[in-house]
């Protein structure tokens, strides 16, 4: 049933990429509101709002899908695919990477850092071309983890109440991150959640791309990253096409170090604008060798 809920969902998605905004502006406006009264100062008060943001809606839907379940399981099915669906968004977050493609392609650099900078808060966006195809290129491959691969995971694991638990905690650990005592408990639980998935996504890329180049990528580089899961699957990344991300970029008053992702040993080649395309194929390359494993398995039980 979760595979062909999981092929539904997917499904859906790229017939009908852009959902109703009112779930996720819901969502946001109950983890700001969290956020603006129990922000006391104290990581126990981010674990309570953790577990009234996250782990109760996440335990609603479970209780909801167990009792539709036991009315009638093809209700329960619907119920996973509809709660799926609104969980995934890696093809709206293409589409948001093509828009910044497209404005450097015009040579509109203020408008794709504009772009870039309402696409992911808080980013110190670079000043120049090079900076923002590989931070584009970077968020693409972030926003595959947390809008595709780590949504299904936690879905074929937990159910769709997985899935909300997975995308919930992400959401609440981002927008809560200007208050550091107060996000420190829902960015542990992050980390843990996105520690199995990130794995598997690294070993992915590296099966359907460059698997040496990958593999020794993610073991030299993983750490130099700020979020370890985070640095393992973009070091994978650019390890499976041969690119160079990370690395110094250019800002506006400024330059801000970073480590160099990607083969260390010359053959790297510096990401373009065509670039955009080859990750987005790996993605999905990736994603393709998931439902292809996850339908040996279901053959191999029946």
């Amino acid at each position: 049933m979760s595979l062909f809920a999981l092929l539904a969902a997917l499904a859906l998605e790229h017939w009908r990429p852009e959902r109703p905004g009112r779930p996720r502006r819901v969502a946001g406006g109950w983890l700001a509101w969290l956020l603006e009264n129990l922000n006391a100062g104290g990581e126990q008060h981010g674990a309570l709002a953790w577990t009234l943001g996250v782990l109760a809606p996440a335990l609603t839907v479970a209780g909801v899908n167990g009792v539709l379940d036991g009315i009638w399981q093809p209700l329960a099915w619907i119920f996973s695919v509809v709660v799926l669906y609104f969980c995934l968004g890696f093809k709206v977050a293409s589409f948001r990477a093509a828009g910044v493609a497209r404005a450097l392609r015009d040579a509109d650099t203020a408008a794709a850092r504009e772009l870039l900078a309402e696409w992911r808060p808080g980013i110190l966006v670079g000043a120049d071309e090079s900076a923002l195809i590989r931070q584009t290129l970077e968020e693409t491959l972030r926003q595959s983890m947390i809008r595709l691969f780590g949504v299904l995971f936690w879905f074929l694991v937990l159910g769709p109440a997985g899935a909300v638990l997975y995308l919930l905690t992400r959401l609440a650990r981002d927008r809560w991150q200007g208050e550091p005592a107060f996000a420190r408990f829902s960015g542990r639980v992050a980390g843990w959640l996105d520690w199995p998935p990130a794995r598997i996504v690294a070993f992915s890329f590296a099966i359907v791309g460059n698997f040496q180049d990958a593999l020794e990528s993610w073991r030299a580089q993983t750490r130099g990253w700020g979020d370890d899961n985070e640095g393992l699957v973009l070091a994978a990344a650019a390890g499976a096409l041969g690119l160079q991300l990370g690395g110094a970029i250019n800002l506006p008053d400024g330059e801000l170090v970073r480590p160099v992702l990607g083969p260390d040993d010359g053959t790297g080649g510096s990401p373009g604008l065509e670039s955009l395309d080859a990750v987005v194929a790996l993605i999905w390359r990736a994603a393709l060798l998931w439902v292809a494993v996850l339908g040996l398995f279901w053959l191999g039980g029946m």
